[in-house]
């Protein structure tokens, strides 16, 4: 039988860019644990903003890109760094 997963990945640009923010973010959180600086408060609002993009990267529909800048914003309007988004269309 043949396969009948119609899952559709995100196309190229935006997985190399969604995962290159995942990237980004797993070192700085790495980096911040070494802080006690960094608020445990803003380590929960960079995890709260990328940790549906695994999940969405792999259901791709039309929307599914707004819904992950969205993801980005919301944790870009309340920490000055790291720029998720900025780091996003860095790559993308």
């Amino acid at each position: 039988m043949g396969n009948t997963d119609s899952t559709v990945v995100a196309p190229e640009p935006i997985l190399r860019a969604a995962l290159h923010v995942l990237y980004v973010a797993s070192y700085t959180t790495r980096n911040w644990t070494l802080n006690d600086e960094v608020s445990r408060k803003q380590i929960n609002d960079l995890w709260e903003a990328i940790h549906e993009i695994p999940d969405l990267l792999c259901r791709w529909r039309d929307d599914a890109e707004d819904e992950l800048l969205n993801y980005l914003a919301c944790y870009d309007e309340t920490w000055s760094g790291p720029s998720l988004r900025g780091i996003y269309d860095q790559v993308r």
